[in-house]
């Protein structure tokens, strides 16, 4: 390194014009050095010939030669810096250090596994020239190469067995492995590292996976929290709904019953004053008989007697009531009759609530595979829920074709001479299922391969089914899911486009009618697409709301029917595609 130092700094060895160390350094007559294209491309831009520095102005063209001495420093000074950068580098923490540089240790370039030790540039330039060491083993620096040799034969360890899963050296190998089968370190390593590769990507992949199951288990539990607020809410408020009207009912009938005894006491009060009235004229006409029938003059009853009122006049027509205005037994048994089947109802409901976080409780633990717990949310729906059903050809729009089975339907693109009747669609290209529901859970699933636009769902009876103006959307007691240009979504108000991976090739319906839910499942993946919530299946207004005055209106629960909606690819060509109801297959797990 101390020769090192006797050379100029990198600066005077660089070129004025290119800013570089100099490249066939030249001499101008004034004494300064460029690089000989340099200084030649400088002249020939210019008029005249002057030294780019000085300014001194030459009377022709210098001939210029390149200085080889020169050129010679120039070579040594670019490998002596070259080495300086590899060599001098100091070894940062962390880095090898060179086992042979004594006060500064500088960072080690290779180590030997022959000489047991690392070297840095300058240190191992001996094993690129000197013949006895060029078969040394090199490799990237590192630390403890004690570790790379066998304790009991002192010698390099190049082999790994196999059987024992060990690293040996050449001696071990004969000794005590020549039965085992034993490969080079380097294979072993070049397997091992393909094996963390794979190992690691699958970690990674159940990672990513175990990610979306939590994402979604947290999202799933969001939702859940935000459909039990709703519904407390609206239970909230029906009840509060219900109370009040019972309320109001029960202060207009004591209001009526009021006003009903107060017209009563006002008659009977009025009678009150008339024979009254009456009493003190007749007492004053018994006073004058009095004193007739005492008199001495027997005249005076000659004279005239006293007029008396007709017996008719003073008959005064008043009954009083002799039972009461409402027969409180009636209204005894009617509110009874009330609060019984309101408290059946509720009874059911409890129960419904309780079973059902009993069964999400009682599901498979996440240690064999998360991924179950939504496996066997759908397995349960199919097991347990799982329908069959037809197409009504009734209402199935003339360009629509039904297999004899009524499975499957296809969009034949033209009408068809069929019978129209009311319950038939005559714009709209759909057809509904032959079996309605009016309470309980129902799933089927629906086969859309090949299929380019579709719709499935349910509708609430009576749909519309004539006219253009038609929107079959929830307000209208519509909730399907389609697809439309190769893009599917939900048909609320407004539609919810959905992003999917791919496009489902069979799709799961699944309702729960006293809930008022109907759920769109890919069968394939087992994932579910979207839910509709609150659906108004017994009227247009809220479930409870509807049921509760359904109660307390007449005392029975009305329902209505939803039935199954299917509409098939209208695309020329798809009679080879059929829109097919499948039976459900229940498989616990991916399919």
């Amino acid at each position: 390194m101390a020769s090192a130092n006797i050379f100029p700094s990198f600066e005077q060895f660089m070129c004025s014009i290119c800013l570089d160390v100099f490249t066939e350094p030249v001499s101008t007559p004034c004494g300064h050095n460029y690089c000989k294209r340099c200084i030649t491309n400088y002249w020939d831009v210019k008029k005249i010939s002057c030294c780019p520095l000085c300014k001194e102005i030459f009377p022709t063209t210098p001939e210029l030669r390149v200085n080889t001495e020169f050129r010679d420093i120039l070579e040594l000074f670019n490998r002596t810096r070259a080495a300086g950068d590899n060599s001098g580098s100091l070894a940062q923490p962390g880095e090898v250090p060179c086992d042979f540089c004594h006060d500064m240790k500088r960072k080690a370039l290779k180590s030997c596994l022959v000489c047991l030790a690392s070297y840095c540039s300058a240190h191992l330039q001996p094993h690129h020239t000197v013949q006895a060491l060029k078969w040394h083993k090199l490799m990237k620096p590192v630390e403890n190469l004690k570790d790379r040799v066998c304790k009991k034969h002192n010698k390099v360890i190049e082999f790994f067995c196999r059987k024992e899963q060990s690293c040996v050296c050449v001696l071990c190998l004969r000794d005590d492995h020549v039965m085992h089968e034993a490969v080079s370190v380097e294979e072993e390593l070049k397997d091992r590292k393909t094996e963390l590769k794979c190992m690691k990507r699958k970690v990674n992949d159940t990672l990513s996976q175990k990610s979306i199951i939590a994402q979604r288990i947290q999202d799933s539990v969001k939702l859940g929290r935000q459909e039990v607020e709703r519904t407390k809410a609206e239970i909230t408020k029906t009840f509060t709904a219900l109370m009040a009207l019972i309320e109001t009912k029960k202060v207009k009938l004591i209001e009526l019953l009021e006003e009903k005894q107060k017209a009563s006491e006002q008659r009977a009060e009025a009678l009150v004053r008339q024979l009254q009235l009456e009493i003190a004229e007749n007492r004053q006409i018994s006073t004058k008989l009095e004193e007739l029938s005492e008199t001495e003059d027997e005249f005076r009853l000659l004279q005239g007697l006293p007029s008396i009122s007709s017996p008719s006049n003073s008959k005064h027509h008043f009954a009083a009531p002799t039972q009461s205005l409402l027969h409180i037994e009636t209204v005894r048994r009617a509110v009874a009759n009330i609060e019984e089947t309101l408290n059946k109802f509720m009874e059911d409901r409890i129960r419904e609530v309780n079973l059902a976080v009993k069964e999400e409780t009682a599901e498979e633990p996440m240690d064999t595979e998360a991924q179950d717990v939504f496996d066997d949310k759908l397995g349960k729906i199919q097991k347990q829920y799982a329908i069959k059903v037809t197409l009504d050809p009734n209402t199935a729009h003339p360009s629509l074709i039904l297999s004899e089975d009524r499975k499957q339907v296809w969009d034949g693109c033209s009408k068809r001479r069929v019978p129209d009747n009311p319950e038939r669609f005559d714009t709209l290209h759909f057809v509904l299922g032959n079996e309605g529901f009016s309470s309980g859970r129902f799933y089927y699933e629906v086969m859309l391969k090949g299929q380019r636009g579709w719709e499935v769902g349910v509708a609430r009876e009576p749909i519309r089914k004539k006219g253009v103006n038609l929107s079959l959307c929830p307000e209208n007691g519509c909730w399907t899911l389609g697809s439309y240009w190769g893009r599917c979504q939900a048909n609320a108000n407004p539609p919810v486009i959905l992003s999917l991976s791919t496009q489902p090739q069979k799709v799961g319906v699944f309702v729960n009618y006293e809930e008022g839910s109907v759920s769109f499942y890919d069968v394939d993946t087992r994932a579910l697409i979207y839910s509709f919530t609150r659906c108004a299946f017994t009227g247009s207004v809220p479930f409870w709301t509807d049921l509760l005055a359904s109660w307390v209106n007449t005392g029975t629960l009305t329902k209505t029917k939803v039935y199954p909606i299917f509409r098939p690819s209208g695309e020329e060509g798809s009679r080879s595609a059929p829109l097919q109801i499948t039976p459900v297959r229940y498989k616990k797990g991916k399919q």
